[in-house]
């Protein structure tokens, strides 16, 4: 099992440009990337569990840190250009995502509601993890494509870096998250802060 602080490490000297995205993604197995994908979703999907229209909404003023809102909504539309990366680099027959991301930031959007976020997220969830498992198998090492971003990237990488993603708006997530429920707090049928 891939561990947080593996995780981390792999990520940053990836991100610093220490090593090359395609370099960090021979360091752990295909079977370990997808395993902490999926722990990171469960705890972004964890995160925006219990919370209200109002705290999802919450920014802190002045802070460039993006509400709960933004972050969901990006990492769904983020996920469509991941998606179909995966696809170009396979040989599946999967038809692809018109609309994905093409550069950073895309697809944030504040005022979601929590319960169009929740719902939002669980259908983008079934639908990364059913082309990875539909794609997985068909993973050619060698069959390496050049991104202008990440440079020199197979299937594995693909993986990594949508990983990568996750993990770096879950942390804001969490950060978000602890902001939000002090500054909107939630309350009872009695009025009391649960």
């Amino acid at each position: 099992m891939l561990d947080t602080a593996a995780l981390n490490q792999l990520l940053l000297e990836g991100f610093s440009g220490k090593i090359t995205w395609l370099e960090a993604s021979t360091r752990y197995s295909l079977d370990e990337f997808i395993e902490a994908f999926k722990r990171t979703r469960d705890l972004m999907q964890k995160n925006l569990g219990d919370l209200t229209n109002e705290q999802v909404s919450f920014v802190i003023q002045g802070n460039p840190t993006w509400s709960i809102s933004e972050m969901v909504t990006h990492l769904i539309f983020s996920q469509a250009a991941y998606y179909n990366y995966i696809l170009e680099i396979t040989s599946s027959e999967l038809p692809h995502i018109t609309e994905a991301a093409k550069g950073f930031g895309e697809g944030a959007r504040t005022g979601i509601p929590a319960a169009e976020l929740r719902e939002n997220l669980t259908k983008a969830t079934t639908q990364i993890y059913d082309a990875i498992e539909r794609t997985r198998g068909k993973n050619d090492p060698t069959n390496i494509t050049t991104n202008p971003l990440f440079g020199r990237c197979n299937y594995q990488t693909w993986i990594l870096l949508l990983l990568g993603h996750e993990v770096d708006h879950v942390r804001q997530g969490i950060v978000m998250r602890r902001a939000a429920r002090a500054a909107k707090p939630s309350l009872d049928s009695n009025g009391h802060e649960k």
